[in-house]
Order: structure tokens, then sequence, then C-alpha cells
């Protein structure tokens, strides 16, 4: 890691906690220059049972072209929690969230789900190095739509 900084676990939480809601409003603003900037070069994105989109640049590309479909998209945390590993300047976190989708052609679509996070501080700032997302429920805003109960995970 090399990072000459030093966190302790408060530093560390909120670091994590920062970086979490600077990735809602890149979804949000549809900003792809912070969307990449929230990703380590070597990181991990796993989107339900989907194999991993690996890299920085790959991440941002395809994030590009799943957000492009949108006219809005927004998400919110609903609950979550940060475990730190101040030894190795490193982070795992769980997120629960719920996010509104809009289309041109639509109803607003509702989805609720879990990420499962890896983060880790390179060069100053905390990054993702892993995350995945779990579908939990897809549908309606009015929650009629289908509910998928979560497995157990790492």
């Amino acid at each position: 890691m090399g990072d000459a900084i030093t966190f302790d676990d408060d530093a560390l939480d909120r670091a994590v906690r920062n970086l979490t809601g600077r990735y809602c409003d890149a979804v949000a603003r549809f900003d792809m220059d912070l969307f990449a900037l929230l990703w380590a070069d070597d990181a991990d994105w796993v989107v339900g049972n989907g194999a991993p989109i690996s890299g920085r640049d790959r991440i941002a590309r395809v994030f590009g072209r799943l957000r492009g479909d949108y006219a809005l998209c927004t998400q919110e945390l609903m609950s979550g929690y940060v475990t730190p590993d101040v030894k190795t300047t490193s982070a795992t976190a769980r997120w629960q969230i719920r996010e509104f989708q809009w289309k041109a052609d639509a109803p607003v679509n509702c989805v609720m789900g879990i990420y499962s996070d890896h983060l880790a501080m390179r060069d100053g700032c905390c990054v993702f190095t892993r995350r995945r997302f779990d579908v939990l429920y897809r549908g309606p805003v009015d929650l009629t739509g289908a509910i998928t109960p979560l497995a157990v995970i790492d």
C-alpha cells in the first residue's frame, strides 16, 4: 500500500462512508469521471451472478453503458456498516440500498439490494477494490415485483 498517512478506525470509517456517498452521487448525476475515480486500477465489480468486471477503465465503460439507458437513476443508502482493518488501511463494508430508475419509455422501476465492498487506501484516497451487488427486489415502486432471498455470501 505504501501510504504515508496513518488512519485510525474512525478516520477509515469516515473515508469509506464518504466514498460510498460519492458513488451514489456519481450514479445520480451520471458523472463518468467521478465514477472512475472511485475504483482502484485493479478493482472488480460484480453485479449479481455475473462475471466480475475487472479494471477501473472497463468498470467505468460498463457503468457508462448501463447508466446511459436511464434518464435518471438514484440510490438511497438505507443502512450499512464498515469493518476497518487499520493494519492494512483497508476495510470491508455492507450496504442496503434502494434504487429508483427512470427510463423514457417505461414506468419508474425500483431495485433493492446489498452492496458487499472491499476497500483500500491508495495514494491517500479510499477506493473500491471489489464491489458486489446482489439484488433483493426488482419491480414496480409499489413493491409488487419479484423478491430474491439473499443467499449467504462472502
